[in-house]
């Protein structure tokens, strides 16, 4: 061998030590990394949610009760309590003097204040694993249950017919005796307050039915934050009367917007 072929060897060989790590790697084939799971905090069993609500009738506050089965699935207990009013109620005064004083606001042709006391179950669902995450998470809730209604009389203080306008005044409820005078806007001098009559509740069973889209705040951390829109329905076994002289039906149907707070643990 010659001392350029013993040279060229050399070179050779020294560029064989040098580059072989580089070709077997590049000859290895790599696998895909599995995919992270997103980090989920704590994961907690129980929560307890305050509501206040809107509806297109009324409003009212409530609170739930909620196992929480999975990340994106809730089941609840419920109870609420709210106001109802008849679609024709219209607060109004009347001038009874010649100085344009205002008498009590009052409905007129009202003779009954209808109160709704709800429980029941239900559930909440989310869309996506977005729940596990912070920011909105979207879903559904709906539930159900039975419906108590709770009438309570309205009264109207009213001036006797005979004594003129500065006659005497007294507080009464609607019955068919009074019919006329108590439908008689020159007579009424106002609404009687909330406390009159509250000793006189009527009572009637019912059910119903709610549920609509769930927007939550960090729908997995320990504090409940969220907004609720959607459909409610009230189903009484019997017509309510609300009202004297304006039909009076067994159900209400209503939108309704719920603001939710409380704690998970």
């Amino acid at each position: 061998m010659t001392i350029s072929q013993h040279i060229l060897s050399r070179i050779a060989q020294i560029a064989a030590v040098i580059f072989l790590p580089f070709l077997l790697v590049g000859q290895t084939t790599f696998q895909p990394r599995a995919p992270v799971e997103p980090a989920i905090g704590v994961m907690y069993s129980e929560e307890t949610v305050f509501d206040l609500f809107i509806h297109t009738s009324g409003i009212g506050a409530g609170v739930k009760f909620g196992e929480i089965e999975a990340y994106h699935r809730t089941t609840f207990y419920h109870i609420e309590f709210g106001t109802m009013k008849h679609p024709k109620e219209v607060r109004q005064s009347n001038r009874i003097s010649l100085f344009s004083v205002l008498s009590r606001p009052y409905i007129y042709g009202k003779q009954n204040s209808l109160y709704t006391l709800r429980a029941g179950m239900g559930t909440k669902r989310y869309f996506s694993e977005k729940a596990r995450r912070r920011g909105i998470a979207v879903g559904v809730s709906y539930q159900y249950g039975a419906t108590l209604g709770i009438l309570k009389p309205y009264y109207l203080e009213l001036r006797s017919e005979r004594d003129g306008p500065f006659g005497q005044v007294r507080s009464e409820r609607y019955s068919e005796n009074n019919r006329d005078r108590f439908l008689d806007r020159n007579l009424i001098e106002g609404h009687s307050g909330f406390f009159k009559g509250i000793s006189e509740l009527g009572f009637t069973p019912g059910v119903h039915v709610k549920g609509g889209m769930h927007f939550a705040w960090g729908a997995f951390e320990e504090r409940v934050r969220a907004l609720e829109l959607g459909l409610q329905i009230d189903l009484f076994f019997s017509d309510i009367d609300i009202m004297i002289i304006e039909d009076n039906k067994p159900y209400f149907i209503n939108l309704y917007l719920t603001l939710q707070f409380g704690k998970r643990k």
